[in-house]
């Protein structure tokens, strides 16, 4: 429980400095882009809105995933981190279409550019404090392994690229008299529809039930076959309900000779390490295998299960 809720602590945490921050950024890039005339800036702006969205979204995610089972969910609300994660991807695509959209209108019918070195600075800025925000969800996404997280930080690398994209295209009308506002603006939205596709793949995959983990399968096996009396393992299922939330069942064979206290015993002692070394609460269901039973003629014959 502790370690849930410091999770759920380190994702909130991330979705209110990302609120405070994206919220800034929307502000000022959006005064930029309409001095200096710029469709891409103004772009820009409301993506820094549609990822302030993205941050409630994540804090609402938070919040819902730290909820304790109940009746009508027995298995706790962990998901809902993988769901906001998936509306997080819906506001990206969003950000994306809207921007493509704008960036080909002005390709068609281009604009005059007003560029200052006040907006220069301002966006580089922009792509300090998205840099800022890049490593440390990067960093604390890796470290709790949130796919929540994980997609903030990519989007806002994508930021970073096209506000890099931003500047460059003000650089080269300022200097080259060559308006690539619009160009720009289609490869940004390009990077941004990819970032959004992948985000929202990635959640699909996991709330749709994603085979979990070799190395984890591997690591339970190895426990099992390592109890007492254990001759096979098998029908090994896992099932996910949020990140440290992890069921499953196995069977395992057990010679039936044995006392059935016995046998319990070791599915007991089994059940707490791989809980204790793997976090997943398992049930074991134990088959009794090389019995003797007398056939219709009266013979003894082994059996195997």
């Amino acid at each position: 429980m502790k370690n849930k809720e410091i999770r759920n602590r380190y994702i909130k945490k991330s979705g209110i400095i990302g609120l405070f921050l994206n919220l800034l950024l929307f502000t000022t890039k959006l005064i930029i882009g309409l001095v200096i005339n710029s469709v891409a800036v103004v772009s820009d702006a409301f993506n820094n809105l549609a990822d302030s969205m993205s941050s409630i979204v994540t804090l609402i995610g938070s919040f819902l995933s730290a909820k304790p089972a109940d009746k009508e969910h027995p298995y706790g609300h962990g998901r809902s981190e993988y769901i906001s994660s998936l509306v997080v991807s819906f506001f990206i695509l969003f950000t994306g279409i809207s921007l493509l959209k704008e960036s080909v209108l002005k390709i068609v019918y281009p604009e005059e550019i007003k560029t200052n070195l006040l907006s220069i600075i301002i966006l580089v800025f922009s792509i300090c404090v998205k840099f800022f925000m890049y490593r440390y969800n990067k960093h604390i996404g890796k470290k709790i392994d949130s796919i929540a997280l994980i997609s903030v930080a990519k989007d806002a690398l994508n930021d970073i690229f096209s506000t890099s994209g931003i500047i460059i295209s003000i650089l080269i009308y300022k200097y080259g008299d060559i308006n690539l506002d619009g160009f720009i603006g289609v490869i940004v939205s390009i990077i941004i529809l990819k970032s959004g596709y992948d985000i929202a793949l990635d959640s699909i995959n996991v709330i749709l039930g994603e085979a979990p983990p070799d190395e984890l399968e591997d690591k339970i096996e190895k426990i099992l076959l390592s109890g007492k009396n254990v001759q096979g393992v098998h029908s090994l299922e896992l099932h996910e309900y949020g990140k440290g939330n992890v069921f499953g069942s196995v069977h395992l064979d057990f010679p039936c000779n044995l006392i059935f206290k016995e046998v319990h015993d070791v599915a007991d002692e089994l059940e707490n390490k791989i809980l204790d070394q793997c976090g997943v609460r398992i049930v074991i269901h134990m088959d009794p295998i090389n019995c003797l039973e007398s056939d219709s003629n009266g013979n003894r014959n082994t059996k195997s299960r």
